[in-house]
């Protein structure tokens, strides 16, 4: 009897399913596991004195557009949206440091 070509031998088969093994495994990694992986270690956990410079410039500005633009105050502006411009653009700044990119 002849063998069908497209039918794969021992060898094949065993190959595809270790293929088939890992795509299931790579299917399985959550959201959380990714990010860990991604994320630097903890060896140089420094926090980089230009940080919060981003954050700092954004609320000036916001401030500066609210002040020319709506007749606000400009220091009140700075306090309350300003603090929380400030916070989170360091937060989304240092969570973009720590990824590993290369």
């Amino acid at each position: 009897m002849t063998e069908r070509p497209d039918t794969p031998s021992d060898g094949e088969s065993h190959d595809s399913d270790q293929a088939r093994e890992t795509t299931d495994a790579s299917a399985d990694l959550s959201a959380r596991e990714l990010l860990r992986s991604a994320l630097v270690d903890d060896q140089d956990p420094r926090f980089p004195r230009w940080l919060p410079a981003p954050g700092i410039a954004g609320a000036i500005a916001w401030a500066a557009y609210d002040s020319a633009a709506a007749d606000g105050a400009f220091l009140a502006t700075l306090l309350w949206p300003g603090a929380a411009i400030v916070v989170l653009a360091t937060l989304v700044a240092w969570f973009g440091w720590q990824l590993d990119i290369d």
